[in-house]
């Protein structure tokens, strides 16, 4: 019999975040074992209130409440690394609390996680039920991450993976930067399944362009090396075709590189906090 923890961060969204337990209890139907929900309380200025009156299986609940705000991703990191501090033996499950995660294969990925034992099961996104901006935009952040780190990351938290594979997540700060590129850079296997991404259950996205840039830099500055390795190449082809054409189009793209080069650098070193990010720990509650 397996033991299944379902790890979700969420600020202020109690709302939609009762609906995707709700949904998840409808979707797990079938799985034998022991489920525990982990509520990652990102510093919300609203009180937890869970509506969880057809909900049975996941009402063992702990909420973990930080001291401030942190967002997502470093939320996720400290859930993990409390769950890798109490030596939990559990298939553990990401997956966000506004809805975009489709909770109905949540069963299919917990399966696949049970299957492959030494992999990371990631849900790769097969299309996005968002606006033409965000998704050109989406669009623009996987040319870029691909075209500097050679890499192409389609995938965001939603995964699911045997608790034996924290110690390998969570040996160095990549997580603490970027849950998918973390997974990406750390991860000795990674299975893909892929997945429609959803439209949020209620409200609409808070998340500003200046977030979601900085957001597509941290996920960048996990492979920082290879972007200064592909970087390198770039520049020098530029500056042949600059000294053999004179364009100053071209000088201009080895200066966007370099200035993208040490923005990545710098972004890569705001991992302060990660060594000790269980003390930004408040409080944990049974809810």
């Amino acid at each position: 019999m397996n033991n299944f923890i379902i790890l979700t961060p969420t600020f202020n969204d109690w709302k939609s975040l009762s609906k995707v337990l709700s949904e998840i209890e409808k979707n797990i139907k079938g799985l034998k074992g022991k489920f525990r929900t982990l509520i990652i309380n990102d510093a919300s200025n609203i009180r937890p209130k869970l509506h969880l009156k057809n909900i049975s299986r996941l009402r063992k609940i702990d909420i973990i409440t930080l001291k401030k705000n942190m967002g997502s991703q470093k939320s996720i990191c400290i859930g993990l690394k409390y769950l890798k501090k109490i030596k939990t033996k559990a298939i553990i499950t990401i997956i966000d609390s506004d809805g975009e995660d489709d909770p109905k294969k949540i069963k299919k990925l917990i399966n696949l996680a049970i299957k492959n034992p030494n992999s990371v099961i990631t849900a790769n996104r097969s299309g996005r039920k968002e606006s033409v901006f965000f998704k050109t935009l989406y669009r623009i952040h996987l040319f870029l991450t691909f075209f500097l780190t050679g890499k192409y990351i389609n995938f965001g938290n939603y995964c699911s993976f045997n608790s034996q594979n924290l110690k390998k997540l969570l040996s160095n700060a990549n997580l603490w930067l970027a849950c998918s590129a973390g997974i990406k850079k750390n991860s000795t296997s990674i299975k893909s399944y892929y997945v429609s991404r959803k439209k949020r259950y209620f409200d609409s996205s808070k998340a500003k362009f200046s977030f979601l840039f900085k957001h597509s830099l941290s996920i960048i500055s996990v492979f920082k090396l290879d972007v200064l390795k592909n970087s390198i190449i770039y520049c020098f082809i530029l500056l042949l075709i600059f000294i053999l054409t004179k364009n100053l189009v071209v000088f201009m793209g080895i200066l966007v590189i370099v200035i993208l080069n040490i923005a990545v650098y710098y972004q890569s070193k705001k991992i302060y906090n990660f060594q000790n990010c269980l003390n930004l720990i408040k409080h944990i509650k049974r809810y």
